[in-house]
């Protein structure tokens, strides 16, 4: 009996940790109680891809990009436990639907990610690990591996860029096979010539994807529905911060606010009736291209795009996705 409730307990471990881009990383107690916490369970219900998992196949959680940051971080310091736990916690602030609504509705999603660590659920079990909850927050506010430094991409990113492109069938080569040659130093991510134009052009990928026209409308008519419902039925914004994809989607089903209503349904149910005018008429809602993740992995020391005029080519390519559009809803 002893023996297979040990296995159990080690199966049930696997099942919390397990994703399919990198090799299985060995938790220790801390890890596992936070990642059966309240606040990291919750981000198996955010979208990391925002309101674009609601019309496209790109429907990965915030959890599976946590799980997938820890990982890294785990894999190039794996004796860094204050770097390991900021990893796993760096993502708790999250707003439903990630940064689909963020700026729209004025949120700060760092702001409540310090909140969520400071709070009792989470303080408590990093304290009984005589982990301080501060110096979590002082490592996820300051430029670090996680993050990447100045222009230098970072593990944060990395897990994204390759979660996204897996997701979205843009994939070449699984990040597993090719960890081997990425490895990251106190400035970030560093990697072979031909590994670094490979990350490079997933960026690029992943870019024309997430910032696309279509995908930014339907984040802003997401946002727009959630004003819309605001707008006749008084939500505290504290509140609404720690709501699911799920809650917020229910909310605007049942709005008292028609308009709302028909915004969440067409992007349920009908996104064939949202249109880009790439000419403003002043009928629709404006959409602009939001923040471009420019930041490249390092070569021999210095950014790659130093070194090669394939990088700098790749990287023009982000400056070319701007545009200055609005989206309208059609009748058919």
């Amino acid at each position: 009996m002893k023996n297979k409730g040990g296995h159990s307990f080690q199966k049930q471990q696997i099942k919390l940790f397990s994703e399919p881009l990198y090799p299985y990383i060995q938790p220790n107690d801390l890890e596992i109680q936070l990642v059966q916490s309240k606040p990291l369970r919750r981000l198996k219900h955010l979208a990391h891809f925002g309101a674009g998992s609601l019309v496209s196949s790109v429907v990965h959680s915030r959890f599976e990009h946590t799980i997938g940051v820890w990982k890294l971080t785990a894999l190039f310091f794996p004796e860094d436990m204050e770097l390991r736990i900021a990893a796993l916690l760096h993502d708790v602030g999250h707003l439903p639907f990630s940064h689909a609504v963020e700026n729209t509705l004025q949120f700060n999603h760092h702001q409540l990610t310090e909140q969520y660590i400071l709070e009792d659920e989470i303080a408590s079990i990093l304290k009984q690990f005589n982990m301080n909850p501060n110096k979590i927050i002082e490592i996820l506010n300051a430029p670090s591996v996680i993050t990447g430094n100045e222009n230098i991409l970072g593990i944060d990113h990395l897990d994204s860029f390759f979660r996204d492109t897996y997701m979205a069938g843009r994939i070449e080569t699984l990040p597993k096979h090719l960890l081997h040659k990425i490895r990251c130093t106190s400035k970030g991510i560093e990697t072979d010539l031909e590994t670094g134009h490979y990350i490079l052009r997933l960026i690029l990928s992943d870019h024309k994807l997430f910032l696309s026209p279509h995908m930014v409308a339907v984040d802003r008519l997401l946002a727009e529905s959630i004003k819309l419902h605001w707008s006749v039925d008084t939500v505290n914004k504290k509140d609404f911060a720690r709501l699911t994809d799920s809650d917020v989607v229910s909310m605007l089903k049942a709005s008292p606010s028609t308009e709302a209503k028909e915004l969440i349904n067409i992007l349920l149910f009908a996104p064939n009736k949202i249109r880009i005018n790439t000419a403003k008429t002043g009928n629709g809602y404006p959409i602009s291209i939001r923040k471009v993740y420019s930041k490249v992995p390092l070569y021999k020391g210095k950014p790659l795009t130093e070194h090669s005029n394939e990088a700098r080519k790749i990287l023009e390519g982000l400056n070319q996705l701007s545009f200055d559009s609005e989206v309208l809803i059609t009748s058919n």
